[in-house]
């Protein structure tokens, strides 16, 4: 989870140190969708940690939608945060509907393929 996470962020500030969200149009994409499966294996971490077991088959449906609503809030965090940060920060401007729920959906889509490969 470490090594994952440290991926995440250093190929962040790579791309944007370098502009390279602006040459590869997918890295945005992917470091969502990496974002996703972390969490997820970061909330499962803690999970097991703290002793709550809900592994059993009958609880999959409940546990799949608390783990995604996990990763859609701090999904919706972190826009927030992108959106502040580009609006008074940076004055870039290229945030868009479509990029944040582009961003969001990947949040998801890789938090899912995570839960799926965790069960």
């Amino acid at each position: 989870m470490v090594l994952l996470l440290a991926f995440i962020l250093l190929s962040h500030g790579l791309a944007l140190w370098f502009d390279l969200y602006y040459l590869f149009w997918w890295l945005d994409t992917a470091l969502h969708f990496l974002g996703g499966a972390w969490i997820v294996l970061v909330f499962n971490f803690l999970m097991k940690h703290f002793g709550l077991d809900l592994t059993a088959a009958r609880a999959r449906p409940a546990l799949l939608i608390i783990f995604l609503g996990f990763v859609a809030l701090l999904g919706v965090l972190w826009e927030f945060f992108e959106f502040g940060v580009n609006r008074y920060i940076v004055h870039i401007g290229f945030i868009t509907y479509e990029d944040t729920l582009s961003d969001l959906f990947f949040d998801l889509l890789g938090g899912a393929l995570a839960f799926l490969i965790i069960l």
